[in-house]
């Protein structure tokens, strides 16, 4: 639940670029997913989520009669939570698997894994260079670790925002775990100076989970709430953090965010911590990166980008036209394809194939 939360737009490319390359997919969603909230194509099987490991794991192994009777060849684990329920339904169905990675949480339960995994016919699919290199340190060397990274779809045409054209209007969209700490601190303390300065401008705060209160508290300790706001989540609350002009990662989370693709792919620029799992924050080129835990770097960034609009522009092209060069929805799904191929050891049945 927590990952289509996050992910539910990489969730649907995948979907639906796996079905137009003709191969039958089956969603295994959670109870409660509205079909609004995942892809209306394929087959569609839910489960009862949970927030402890174990039954997590033995509520999905209750799919393996109906996945079997679908005929599945493969199961894809698109999370480390699930990784657990989907090996074990792997050797009830007696099929080939595949494990997404795409967090350094998901690097710490390699080693566990290890023991079982059949490197004939299960692989692992990790979202950066950096996670695929700490996972096959943690298997034997037969497996199949391939760097497939999220893709994100890159729009024709970027809409034009009054507010970029006005610094005074500026309206920043900061994201993250929404657990206050350190990181957000040294933001947040770099905001009272920049708000002097520019009083009109916005921040709005996008937490992964949904209580933000510790926030909110730092917010007003600050006497920041005149300028900062609460997303409140909800149905495409993600869609319109696309309509900002910055966005804006306070924390090294170690996980790989389609989001921050998707904002470069609209031209957005992206200020970020430093974080080592990620190889799309590219100092310059992407995003411009902080490396410390203080407020000095961010007041000197947030800054430059009010002080300096056509900067800002220039790095926003930028990142749009890496983001076009090496992260594509289209790669993604074909990669897929082809490990897939690569972890049952046969050509899937694909129409264009007879």
């Amino acid at each position: 639940t927590a990952w289509l939360d996050e992910e539910l737009a990489s969730f649907r490319y995948l979907v639906v670029g796996l079905i137009d390359e003709q191969v039958r997919v089956a969603q295994v969603v959670p109870e409660g997913l509205s079909e609004e909230e995942s892809s209306a194509f394929g087959e569609r099987l839910t489960w009862h989520d949970s927030r402890w490991r174990l039954v997590r794991r033995h509520r999905l192994s209750r799919l393996a009669e109906p996945l079997g009777a679908l005929g599945v060849m493969l199961l894809h684990a698109l999370d480390g939570r699930v990784w657990e329920g989907t090996l074990r339904l792997a050797h009830r169905l007696n099929c080939a698997a595949v494990f997404g990675a795409g967090s350094a949480l998901d690097v710490a339960q390699v080693a566990h894994m290890g023991r079982v995994i059949d490197p004939t016919r299960m692989a692992f699919a990790a979202a950066t260079a950096p996670l695929a290199k700490a996972i096959r340190q943690r298997l034997d060397p037969q497996v199949i670790v391939d760097v497939i990274p999220t893709g994100v779809h890159v729009p024709d045409e970027l809409p034009g925002t009054a507010s970029r054209a006005d610094p005074e209007a500026l309206c920043a969209v900061i994201t993250g775990n929404g657990q206050f700490d350190a990181d957000y601190l040294a933001l947040f303390t770099a905001l009272p100076a920049i708000l002097a300065d520019y009083p009109q401008a916005q921040f709005f705060l996008d937490g992964m989970g949904s209580d933000q209160h510790q926030l909110w508290q730092a917010a007003r300790r600050l006497d920041l709430l005149s300028n900062l706001s609460l997303i409140p989540r909800r149905l495409g609350h993600r869609e319109l953090l696309l309509r900002a002009d910055v966005l804006i990662h306070p924390q090294a989370l170690a996980r790989s965010r389609s989001l921050t693709l998707r904002a470069m792919a609209h031209g957005l620029p992206v200020l970020a911590r430093q974080d080592r799992w990620l190889d799309y924050l590219i100092d310059g080129q992407t995003a411009w990166v902080v490396d410390r835990c203080k407020p000095e770097p961010w007041g000197e960034l947030i800054r430059r980008l009010l002080d300096d609009p056509q900067a800002a522009s220039t790095l926003g092209r930028g990142a749009r036209q890496w983001v076009q060069q090496h992260r594509l929805a289209a790669t993604q799904v074909e990669q897929m394809r082809q490990l897939y191929r690569r972890a049952t050891g046969e050509s899937l049945k694909f129409p264009q194939d007879q």
